[in-house]
C-alpha cells in the first residue's frame, strides 16, 4: 500500500494547522483521554473490591455499563461509608461525572477554531435541529488543559489505588487526597459548566 496517496489527499499536516491543533495541544487532549480510559477500567475494579465480588468466571453486572452507571454503583457504595472514605467516595464521584462530561464534549464533539483556540462542541443545533442530548462543548487552551490533565490524573490515580486487592478506603482518604479530590471536583465541574466563561481564569 502506498502512503503517498494518503498523504496528498488527506494532509493531515494541514488540517491540524488549521483547527489550531498543536502538538502541546495533542498532548493534553491526549493525555485526558487516556486518562479517562484507565479511570473506567480501575472504576469497574473498584466497584468489585468494595462488594467483596470474585469476577472469575463469571459476568458481573458492571460488564458492559456506561461509565454513568459505574459511577452510580459506586456512589451506592459510598452512601454506605461514614467518615473520611464515604467523603472521598462522594467527592470522586461527583468529580468523575464532571470529569467525564469533559472527556466525551472532547471525544464526540466536532472540533474547530475559534481565534487561536481550538475548541469541541458537542450536539450542535447549527441547523436548527432537535437533539435528545446537551450542548456540551471545551475551549482546548492551554490553561484548561493543563487544570483537566491534572485533575483527570488526580481522579485516576484515587481510583486505582482503590481497585487494589485489599484497598482500604479509609486509609486512602487522607489529607492530601481530600484536597486534591475536592479541587479535582471544583476544576472540573467548572469545565463541564455551560455557564463556564472560557475567556475568565478562574484559577
Amino acid at each position: 500500500m502506498s502512503q503517498d496517496a494518503l498523504r496528498r489527499f488527506g494532509r493531515a499536516d494541514a488540517l491540524q494547522s488549521a483547527l489550531g491543533l498543536t502538538p502541546e495541544t495533542g498532548l493534553g487532549i491526549a493525555a485526558i483521554v487516556s486518562f479517562a480510559g484507565a479511570i473506567e477500567y480501575h472504576l469497574e475494579r473498584a466497584i468489585w473490591r468494595m462488594r467483596g465480588v470474585e469476577p472469575r468466571g463469571v459476568r458481573p453486572d458492571t460488564d458492559a455499563r456506561m461509565v454513568s452507571d459505574l459511577i452510580a454503583m459506586l456512589e451506592r457504595e459510598a452512601a454506605t461509608r461514614d467518615g473520611e472514605a464515604g467523603r472521598l467516595l462522594r467527592t470522586w464521584c461527583a468529580a468523575a461525572r464532571a470529569g467525564f462530561t469533559v472527556r466525551h464534549n472532547i471525544a464526540h464533539g466536532v472540533p474547530g477554531r475559534i481565534g487561536d483556540t481550538l475548541a469541541y462542541m458537542r450536539n450542535p443545533r447549527w441547523e436548527g435541529e432537535m437533539r435528545k442530548r446537551e450542548f456540551g462543548d471545551f475551549w482546548a487552551n492551554p490553561h484548561a488543559l493543563d487544570l483537566v490533565r491534572e485533575a483527570m490524573a488526580t481522579l485516576l490515580r484515587i481510583i486505582a489505588a482503590l481497585s487494589g486487592d485489599g484497598a482500604d478506603p479509609s486509609a486512602i482518604a487522607t489529607a492530601a487526597a481530600l484536597r486534591a479530590v475536592g479541587d479535582a471536583r471544583s476544576v472540573l465541574g467548572e469545565f463541564a459548566s455551560q455557564n463556564y466563561n472560557p475567556s475568565f481564569e478562574k484559577y
